[in-house]
This record gives C-alpha cells, sequence and structure tokens, in this order.
C-alpha cells in the first residue's frame, strides 16, 4: 500500500554552484586586500613622511577606502559587512585597544552603498567625494577621540595638522582603491 518514496537527492545546478563559487572568490579577494591595505597602512604609509604632511608622518585611511568602494560597487549589505571586518581589523593591527572603529566603518560602508547605489553614477568622481565625506567622518571620530581623550577640545591649530593631513592622503589614494575593488567586481 504504501510503496517506499524515492530518496530525493539535492544537486545544485551548474548555476547556482557558479554562483556561489564567484562569491567566495569575491569574499577571498577583497579579504586579501584588505589585509594588503592594512598592512600597507600602518607598516609602510604610517612610517616615511608623505607629501603634504607638514606635522610628521601621516597616512591614509586605506582600510576606509576598501569600506566605502565596496560599499560603493557591491551595496549596502556587502559593505557594511566588509566595514565591521576591515575595522576590526584595523583596530587589531593599528590599535591599543578596540574601539568603535569597526561601528564608524560599518556606518560609512553601509552609507555608501544606500546613497552610491540609488542616486550616483558608478564612476570616479562620485566616489571621490564619497571619499572626502568619509575622510570627513573619520577625522570628526578623530577629533572627539581626542576630545574626550583631553577633557577639553583640542586646539584649531592641532586639528589642522593632525587632520587634515590624514583626510587629503585619503583623497589623494582613493581612485588607487576605487580602481582596485573595480578590477575584483569586474573579475567576478
Amino acid at each position: 500500500m504504501n510503496a517506499p518514496r524515492p530518496e530525493i537527492r539535492y544537486v545544485p545546478s551548474s548555476r547556482r554552484r557558479r554562483f556561489l563559487s564567484d562569491q567566495i572568490r569575491l569574499v577571498v579577494l577583497l579579504a586579501l586586500s584588505a589585509c594588503f591595505l592594512i598592512a600597507l597602512q600602518t607598516t609602510i604609509l604610517a612610517r616615511f613622511p608623505l607629501p603634504f604632511s607638514w606635522c610628521g608622518p601621516a597616512a591614509p585611511s586605506l582600510g576606509l577606502l576598501l569600506v566605502m568602494a565596496v560599499g560603493f560597487r557591491l551595496g549596502e549589505q556587502e559593505g557594511s559587512v566588509c566595514g565591521l571586518a576591515v575595522g576590526w581589523l584595523c583596530d587589531a593591527v593599528g590599535s591599543r585597544d578596540v574601539m568603535l572603529l569597526p561601528l564608524l566603518y560599518f556606518l560609512c560602508g553601509w552609507l555608501s552603498g544606500m546613497i552610491g547605489r540609488r542616486r550616483l553614477a558608478h564612476n570616479l568622481p562620485s566616489f571621490l567625494v564619497f571619499s572626502l565625506f568619509g575622510g570627513l567622518i573619520e577625522a570628526a571620530y578623530k577629533f572627539l577621540l581626542a576630545a574626550a581623550d583631553t577633557d577639553s577640545l583640542p586646539p584649531p591649530a592641532w586639528a589642522l595638522q593632525a587632520l587634515f593631513p590624514p583626510l587629503f592622503l585619503t583623497v589623494l589614494f582613493s581612485p588607487a582603491v576605487y580602481g582596485l575593488v573595480r578590477l575584483i567586481h569586474m573579475e567576478n
């Protein structure tokens, strides 16, 4: 009466397998590029005086640029997840203790994905504007941390000397990071 039911095996289609392998390849390439950019930022660029860093060594925020480029090119979900991962990695490599940088990068990745995917064209001038605003958000974060550390607002001269050179260098390095993410995204 009750005939045994044939065993049903789920075999993913080749299209689904290709999609999963492309997603895995994208995650691996972004993770490798995040490690490379953060190592470049903390070991080489932070040690040598770059142009327009008149107050000593200043490094561009390559991790922030990567997060914003991922959000700009791939979307808000990818940008926010990349922001958490890269922010944690930046804190783990470059600072004494884990702070709020992953949340700041999460916010920047989400905002660049939310605004960039819906409102702007995907080109380099639009990304330069995004990198400028992301650098300003990070400069405000650093300014607030310095104000909380000293229990008073830092003088304006300190703000110009400590915050302007990294902001300028971040915008200066943004075409290279945007090109890297564009190349990774086009490859998949």
